[in-house]
């Protein structure tokens, strides 16, 4: 599965490994119940740790039930029927098709051309559902849009003024998830900026070379840095910093559930996916 939000296996328990595994069906179900069988392949595990994050804060126990897993004969204990399951089937939906929207036409071969017409196709009417059902978050979706164009017009050299787009999409986002409690609403948008900066940073030294060979907007070129290796090196010592700041406001978090699974993936799954060890 795609994603940097992954728990980290060496560290986690077989319990809390079956209650990933039942969220993660969980999503993939109602993607398939909600908006047809093409929308699971954009299931990535952002989305699964908002389902579990959703129930975790709020108290919502999951049902367990026996269902078939889509796309295979197989029948699986999966989670269903909570409000976080529903809400990350919405976010993938949406993630989905605006990062299919962010991909360069120009760039892309032959082949990968017809694939992006293909999902265009099958996508647009989960993607018209999802924004209706929601609309909320898709006005989110489109404010990032807009900041991302200001930023790549001024070329800017600022690291954080570079990665607030995504920044405020994730801080937005993760906010969504909160209950009504302020405190805990506002710690929740610092944690999704704090993932949305270390994203942005970890995506942009991975296409250095192809920004640079394409002479497109990157913020590690706009410093003037010229090797990929210095780029990466750049952008994990940063992430590892956002990585820190969230596990300070994550520790602040009334989590009523699932808490050893979510300090596995908040803190060690993210810390791993940043600097491996």
């Amino acid at each position: 599965m795609k994603g940097r939000m992954r728990p980290y296996l060496p560290e986690l328990t077989i319990r809390d490994y079956n209650i990933y595994l039942r969220y993660l069906r969980g999503v993939r179900r109602q993607l398939y119940e909600a908006y047809g069988l093409y929308s699971c392949h954009l299931l990535r595990s952002n989305g699964v740790l908002f389902a579990i994050l959703s129930d975790s804060l709020a108290g919502r126990q999951a049902t367990c039930q026996r269902k078939r897993v889509p796309g295979t004969l197989a029948w699986r204990r999966l989670m269903c029927q909570t409000q976080g399951i529903r809400l990350a089937a919405q976010v993938e939906v949406l993630l989905g098709w605006h990062r299919l929207q962010d991909a360069q036409w120009g760039d892309l071969p032959l082949y990968k051309k017809a694939r992006r017409v293909r999902n265009w196709l099958f996508l647009r009417r989960a993607y018209e559902k999802a924004a209706a059902e929601n609309p909320a978050l898709e006005r989110i979706f489109a404010q990032e849009r807009d900041q991302a164009n200001v930023q790549m017009t001024l070329n800017s050299e600022n690291y954080t003024l570079a990665s607030e787009p995504k920044s405020n999409l994730y801080g937005a986002l993760y906010s969504v998830l909160a209950t009504d409690d302020p405190s805990q609403r506002k710690s929740m948008h610092y944690i999704g900026c704090c993932i949305g900066r270390a994203a942005y940073l970890m995506d942009k030294a991975e296409s250095f070379l192809r920004d640079k060979l394409r002479k497109r907007y990157n913020v590690f070129l706009a410093n003037g840095i010229t090797s990929r290796e210095a780029a990466v090196e750049s952008a994990r010592r940063q992430a590892l910093a956002a990585a820190n700041d969230l596990v300070r406001a994550y520790n602040l978090l009334d989590i009523k559930l699932n808490r050893t699974l979510l300090d596995n993936i908040m803190i060690l799954g993210l810390r791993h996916a940043v600097d491996p060890f």
